[in-house]
């Protein structure tokens, strides 16, 4: 069982600025034992990329296989709203998409990006995709995983691309014993870290609309032995959503 601690922090407020393996000792020690920590090292090697978004599109007047984006994002000081051009020779880029920008003297795993010209037009940065973010393409979908990353529509603007990613985390991988089945699950987890913290843990809440119809036909439930299972009650769900897993996941 692996369990990410800022997803944790959803559950329980988890100090993500302590040592982790203070917190996976005590855990150890009582009786959830945590087996490896892991600290994601991709987010430790990108400064100043931040999600904007494509608002203009043009093809590059020198170029046939470059286009220059013009891209609404904020100043990574101020906060303010500007515009940056970038140069980019991706095909995948549309107006209204939201994209991982990165500024100039910005850091990626393997480079650093600096403000320049390609093929006489201005760039003021660089667009990435995946690969360039030191994500590995197996995590994500074939369609994601070359070109421009295209992140969720109702991304804001001017966030870290490692705070949307999740790259700025701790992953803890548990040796759970059988009879510790209740700690195989986030929330089930989240009961022990309330323990050691010191804190309550808040649960989601799950809220389903019953029509109080009968499930008679849609349904069949067979009980095989009465005297070991006297009752067995069933509820049918229906229209569950079935999508890709987010990338943070």
């Amino acid at each position: 069982m692996k369990a990410s601690l800022q997803w944790m922090n959803d559950y329980v407020p988890v100090d993500l600025q302590k040592n982790p393996q203070e917190l996976a000792d005590a855990l150890t020690q009582a009786g959830i034992p945590v087996e490896e920590v892991t600290v994601l090292p991709v987010g430790a090697g990108i400064k100043k990329v931040l999600t904007g978004k494509i608002t203009q599109i043009e093809q590059h007047p020198d170029a046939d296989k470059l286009v220059v984006c013009q891209l609404l994002c904020k100043d990574d000081q101020t906060g303010e709203e500007v515009t940056k051009q970038i140069v980019t020779g991706a095909t995948n880029v549309r107006v209204g998409q939201i994209v991982p920008v990165a500024y100039h003297k910005s850091q990626l795993p393997e480079k650093e990006i600096k403000k320049g010209k390609l093929r006489g037009v201005v760039s003021e940065g660089m667009l990435c995709s995946i690969t360039e973010l030191g994500i590995d393409k197996d995590l994500v979908l074939p369609e994601d995983a070359d070109g421009i990353y295209i992140l969720p529509a109702d991304t804001p603007i001017g966030l870290d691309i490692k705070d949307v990613l999740g790259l700025n985390d701790v992953v803890y991988e548990f040796e759970l014993t059988p009879n510790r089945a209740d700690c195989f699950s986030m929330i089930g987890l989240s009961r022990e870290f309330a323990v050691q913290l010191g804190e309550n843990n808040v649960l989601p809440k799950v809220e389903v609309q019953e029509n109080c119809k009968s499930i008679e036909g849609q349904a069949d439930i067979f009980i095989e032995n009465e005297d070991l299972c006297s009752r067995f009650t069933a509820r049918l769900v229906k229209n569950v959503k079935i999508a890709p897993s987010p990338l943070w996941l």
